[in-house]
Protein backbone atom coordinates (compact mmCIF):
# COMPACT_ATOMS: atom_id res chain seq x y z
CA UNK A 1 0.00 0.00 0.00
CA UNK A 2 1.75 3.38 -0.95
CA UNK A 3 1.04 5.05 1.99
CA UNK A 4 2.04 8.65 -0.08
CA UNK A 5 -0.78 8.29 -2.34
CA UNK A 6 -2.91 7.48 0.05
CA UNK A 7 -2.07 11.04 1.93
CA UNK A 8 -2.77 12.98 -0.92
CA UNK A 9 -6.16 11.55 -1.00
CA UNK A 10 -6.76 11.98 2.87
CA UNK A 11 -6.64 16.24 2.60
CA UNK A 12 -9.09 15.86 -0.45
CA UNK A 13 -11.63 13.66 1.66
CA UNK A 14 -10.77 15.06 5.33
CA UNK A 15 -12.91 18.12 5.12
CA UNK A 16 -16.36 16.16 4.32
CA UNK A 17 -16.27 13.77 7.07
CA UNK A 18 -17.61 14.97 10.65
CA UNK A 19 -14.65 14.21 12.77
CA UNK A 20 -17.51 14.85 15.97
CA UNK A 21 -18.77 10.89 16.39
CA UNK A 22 -16.10 8.18 15.00
CA UNK A 23 -17.51 5.97 18.50
CA UNK A 24 -19.14 2.84 16.13
CA UNK A 25 -17.27 3.41 12.60
CA UNK A 26 -15.00 0.84 10.95
CA UNK A 27 -11.49 2.60 10.72
CA UNK A 28 -7.94 1.12 9.36
CA UNK A 29 -4.93 2.21 10.77
CA UNK A 30 -2.47 3.05 7.58
CA UNK A 31 0.57 4.72 9.33
CA UNK A 32 1.83 4.57 12.99
CA UNK A 33 4.79 4.92 14.82
CA UNK A 34 4.05 1.48 16.46
CA UNK A 35 4.76 -0.91 13.60
CA UNK A 36 2.91 -3.63 15.42
CA UNK A 37 -0.60 -1.39 14.53
CA UNK A 38 -0.48 -1.14 11.02
CA UNK A 39 -3.10 -2.00 8.67
CA UNK A 40 -5.21 -2.83 11.90
CA UNK A 41 -8.75 -3.12 11.48
CA UNK A 42 -11.18 -2.98 13.11
CA UNK A 43 -14.77 -0.65 14.90
CA UNK A 44 -13.82 1.38 17.52
CA UNK A 45 -15.71 0.83 20.59
CA UNK A 46 -14.77 3.22 23.19
CA UNK A 47 -12.55 6.46 22.86
CA UNK A 48 -10.82 8.10 25.75
CA UNK A 49 -8.10 11.40 25.75
CA UNK A 50 -5.48 9.28 24.58
CA UNK A 51 -6.63 5.90 24.03
CA UNK A 52 -8.77 4.30 21.39
CA UNK A 53 -10.31 0.69 21.56
CA UNK A 54 -10.50 -1.07 18.29
CA UNK A 55 -12.52 -4.65 18.32
CA UNK A 56 -10.68 -6.21 15.51
CA UNK A 57 -12.35 -8.69 12.95
CA UNK A 58 -12.79 -12.46 12.42
CA UNK A 59 -12.49 -15.54 14.28
CA UNK A 60 -10.50 -14.02 17.03
CA UNK A 61 -11.93 -10.90 17.85
CA UNK A 62 -10.38 -9.05 20.33
CA UNK A 63 -10.35 -5.56 21.73
CA UNK A 64 -6.94 -3.62 21.34
CA UNK A 65 -5.82 -0.94 23.19
CA UNK A 66 -4.29 1.49 20.78
CA UNK A 67 -2.82 5.26 21.71
CA UNK A 68 -3.64 8.44 19.74
CA UNK A 69 -0.37 9.71 19.53
CA UNK A 70 1.06 6.92 17.51
CA UNK A 71 -1.79 6.95 14.70
CA UNK A 72 -0.48 8.91 11.83
CA UNK A 73 -3.28 8.10 9.23
CA UNK A 74 -6.02 6.29 9.06
CA UNK A 75 -9.25 4.96 7.12
CA UNK A 76 -12.90 5.62 7.95
CA UNK A 77 -14.47 2.59 5.92
CA UNK A 78 -18.18 3.74 5.04
CA UNK A 79 -20.59 2.47 2.41
CA UNK A 80 -20.65 5.33 1.31
CA UNK A 81 -16.76 5.46 0.84
CA UNK A 82 -13.43 5.76 2.38
CA UNK A 83 -12.33 9.08 4.14
CA UNK A 84 -8.36 9.26 4.87
CA UNK A 85 -8.15 11.48 7.57
CA UNK A 86 -5.11 13.06 9.55
CA UNK A 87 -4.09 11.11 13.34
CA UNK A 88 -3.91 14.39 15.07
CA UNK A 89 -7.64 14.86 14.67
CA UNK A 90 -8.06 12.04 16.92
CA UNK A 91 -6.15 14.18 19.75
CA UNK A 92 -8.12 15.02 22.55
CA UNK A 93 -11.27 14.10 24.58
CA UNK A 94 -13.90 12.99 22.66
CA UNK A 95 -16.56 15.58 23.58
CA UNK A 96 -14.24 18.70 23.24
CA UNK A 97 -13.44 18.07 19.18
CA UNK A 98 -17.40 19.86 18.90
CA UNK A 99 -15.59 22.88 19.99
CA UNK A 100 -12.40 22.67 18.08
CA UNK A 101 -14.20 22.11 14.45
CA UNK A 102 -16.27 24.91 15.13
Amino acid sequence: MNVRREKNRMSFKSKEFPLIDILGKKIEILSCSNRYNINKIGKIVNETKNMIYLLSEGKNAEIKKISKKEIDLYKVILPSGDYFINGKTLLGRPEEKISKIK
